[in-house]
């Protein structure tokens, strides 16, 4: 039911099939697979090899932050940080032809340091992300991402 040992993403069953498959679906979600473990990733250097230099974060571009790499190491470095127990279950993933995947998760996080203002409270959280992610020569170069922001905010702040 889980990717490698050292992963921070468990797959249901229905998942793991199609990453253990020989088609171009399977190959897409090992992308994506590598692509998530080099966020989650203490060290933010691994995410320069699985993404282009010019890959476009569309959510995290609005919220201020800066575009492409950059932008997302900031983001990750601060979400490593202050929840670094995090842990996800990829859920389910659907493909748009040979470039895309959507991929629904169910994370678990415990609040160890202060984010977006709100001090640690060592709260335990959980919430969900849709992403759509594009690749072009297996590394990724174009992501979308939905979450209930608001909801993680009302977990952080204790108002569930």
């Amino acid at each position: 039911m889980s990717s490698p040992a050292e992963s921070r993403f468990d797959l249901v069953p229905e998942v793991q099939a199609i990453l253990d498959s020989r088609t171009p679906q399977g190959e897409l979600l090992k992308h994506f697979l590598l692509f998530a473990d080099a966020l989650a990733a203490k060290d933010s250097t691994a995410i320069d090899e699985v993404i282009h230099p010019d890959a476009r974060f569309h959510e995290l571009e609005a919220a201020g932050y800066p575009r492409g790499p950059e932008g997302i190491k900031k983001f990750r470095r601060e979400m490593n940080s202050a929840f670094p127990d995090q842990r996800a279950t990829v859920r389910a993933v659907r493909f748009e032809g040979d470039d895309i995947i959507e991929v629904d998760l169910d994370s678990t996080a415990t609040h160890k340091v202060e984010i977006w203002g709100i001090p640690a409270s060592g709260r335990q959280i959980r919430f969900w992300i849709h992403t759509r992610d594009r690749f072009v020569g297996g590394r990724l170069a174009e992501r979308w991402d939905r979450a209930d922001v608001e909801d993680l905010m009302r977990q952080l702040r204790g108002t569930v």
